[in-house]
């Protein structure tokens, strides 16, 4: 068993009694180990078994990306996430061309239940507000199917380089990704959000049997500490819903003090908030100690362990009517009732234009074109971030270089291959070698030295440029696959 800290023992067995045992028990158990289909890359998860995307140690005609098998042995569904799976420890999934084709990502059981319980739809305006490293924003972004706006925000920047990547591999078109303090955005974004994602920083209780390193930084009052940080994101995170919105507060922490009442101390504050019930029963998980909220426990289900609450702004008798500024948005979008989003094409670049004639087979990307320097960014519609600080402006589709347009690996991994004119479609040892970094021999007969999507089983790798009968590989060195 684990050495855990006295002072969490003694709060375990406070909060579970009889059940202490076999939770203390399930610490020699192996961390369990889970995946989730990307819906953005497969539209159900029923069509992710079409798909050949091998593991790659396997020559071609290997095991294929299915569901429920995944292409790895005996898969188990995660009850409460349609998309998630559990797979043995012995795999490798992360060493897979269907990881690299973004077909699934990788991510503890438990955290997939906060964005199933928040409620997405397409068409909604969505904030991650504690995103990295981008499991739950990339869940959220395939409820989303492409449509309404995503923020992903960490207040890190050194985190937010892996929810770019991670965004980016998925395929996420619509996100803007930020690393800004919740309360400067609560001053630009008020009620402007219709979903909220508080996935709060916590003590990490979940994970001390996943990460032994977790326990060394853990303190008696390292609880206390986080629950103080928590009310201030919660109390942000509420300024930015929009009224009937819904907001889901979780954490990967045990104790009462980050989980239940923290939620019992905003109700107390804000009247015009109520605490939805979670449908524990149909997700197979236990209820929060406060009867409506979630919760999973390491030795009731196959999960490290979460804590998740779903709250919803309303309006009524008790609404608390405040007067909040106007923001650059409603500027941009005059408004007279919430509703669908009013979209905006900005000033397409000559160099893009071009090159969308060229290469791209009549798909013209819709939205709103941003600059930053010689990158060319898209926003499903005009906002004004200016004055935060911005990781990534939406969907980044290239630099602007020379009079010319070169796509980036953002813009390939967003595409699909009947998007575009020309495509390489490889079989798994060249696709191996493609993402290795290898330039490959190719019969194509073009004039020019054309931009070639880069495909395995139609799920694009990346780019490259077609030249004397070679694909000169166009892959950034941060996305060649290692081992």
């Amino acid at each position: 068993m684990f050495e855990l800290p006295e002072s969490f023992r003694t709060q375990a067995e406070q909060l579970l009694g009889a059940d202490a045992e076999a939770f203390f028990a399930s610490y020699d158990n192996e961390p369990v180990r889970g995946l989730r289909v990307n819906l953005l890359k497969n539209s159900t998860v029923a069509e992710c078994s079409k798909t050949s995307v091998s593991h790659s140690p396997h020559p071609d005609g290997g095991r294929p990306l299915s569901a429920p098998s995944t292409g790895f042995s005996d898969m188990l569904p995660v009850p409460w996430c349609d998309t998630g799976f559990i797979y043995d420890p012995a795999e490798r999934p992360g060493k897979t061309l269907a990881y690299h084709a973004g077909l699934f990502y990788i991510q503890e059981p438990s955290a997939m239940c906060p964005a199933e319980v928040l409620g997405v739809s397409p068409g909604q305006r969505v904030l991650d507000l504690c995103a990295a490293p981008g499991g739950k924003s990339v869940q959220i972004a395939g409820h989303l199917a492409g449509e309404g706006l995503l923020v992903s925000n960490d207040a890190s920047a050194s985190r937010s380089r892996a929810l770019v990547k991670n965004s980016e591999r998925a395929g996420i078109t619509n996100a803007v990704v930020l690393t800004e303090q919740p309360k400067k955005l609560a001053a630009r974004f008020p009620e402007f959000f219709d979903r909220i994602l508080v996935d709060a920083p916590c003590s990490g209780e979940g994970m001390f049997r996943r990460d032994p390193d977790v326990i060394k930084a853990y303190t008696a009052n390292k609880p206390e500490a986080c629950a103080a940080v928590q009310a201030e994101i919660l109390r942000h995170a509420a300024t930015m819903l929009a009224p009937g919105g819904r907001l889901v507060y979780s954490t990967c922490t045990f104790n009462r003090l980050e989980n239940e009442d923290i939620i019992a101390a905003f109700l107390a504050a804000r009247r015009d908030f109520s605490h939805v019930e979670i449908d524990c029963a149909a997700l197979g998980i236990q209820k929060g100690f406060d009867g409506k909220s979630a919760r999973i426990w390491p030795h009731s289900a196959s999960g490290e362990g979460h804590f998740v609450a779903l709250l919803e702004k309303t309006l009524g008798e008790t609404f608390l009517k405040k007067s909040f500024p106007q923001t650059p948005f409603k500027k941009l979008h005059p408004e007279t009732a919430r509703g669908a989003i009013s979209g905006g094409r900005g000033q397409i670049p000559r160099e893009f234009k071009l090159f969308s004639e060229e290469i791209l087979n009549g798909f013209a990307p819709a939205g709103h074109f941003v600059t930053h320097g010689a990158n060319l960014f898209l926003q499903p519609f005009a906002i004004d971030f200016s004055g935060l600080r911005v990781a990534r402006s939406g969907w980044f589709l290239g630099e602007i270089a020379k009079n010319r347009f070169v796509p980036s690996q953002a813009f390939a991994m967003g595409l699909r291959k009947e998007q575009v004119r020309f495509s390489a479609e490889l079989s798994q040892s060249d696709a191996e070698k493609y993402l290795r970094g290898e330039s490959l021999f190719f019969e194509m007969s073009e004039e020019g030295k054309p931009w070639v999507l880069i495909c395995r089983d139609g799920h694009p790798l990346g780019w490259a440029r077609l030249v004397q009968g070679r694909l000169k590989n166009q892959l950034p060195a941060g996305w060649v696959m290692k081992g």
